[in-house]
């Protein structure tokens, strides 16, 4: 499989699983949310050894929020500053989505985001 092709599986897997994680944790599962985090781990694990960091930045522009939201946690340690602009934009948003944008720029803004 050639690398661009990789890259975009893993893209477009990271894509998925952070939909199937902001579903879960609207339905309160628990486990399910759970499980999605470790997905989502190993794809952008496996985005940064192949080297695509630049490739997967482009979902932080995506229309879908619950993705956006998510690219923007998983890279705010590599992309700091347009990973909080995406943030401080959710967290005006009503519900969960808000929320939980709101508390990530807590912890960010607080140096909790490794705790």
């Amino acid at each position: 499989m050639l690398r661009e092709e990789k890259v975009a599986k893993l893209i477009d897997w990271f894509r998925k699983s952070s939909v199937r994680h902001a579903e879960a944790m609207e339905d309160l599962q628990e486990e399910l949310a759970a499980a999605q985090v470790g997905e989502l781990n190993r794809f952008y694990a496996a985005v940064l050894r192949e080297g695509a960091l630049d490739l997967f930045l482009t979902l932080l522009d995506d229309e879908d929020e619950r993705i956006a939201g998510m690219a923007a946690v998983y890279a705010m340690r590599d992309e700091p500053g347009r990973c909080r602009e995406v943030l401080v934009r959710l967290s005006a948003l009503p519900g969960l989505m808000g929320f939980r944008a709101q508390s990530a720029l807590q912890r960010w803004d607080s140096g909790d985001w490794n705790k």
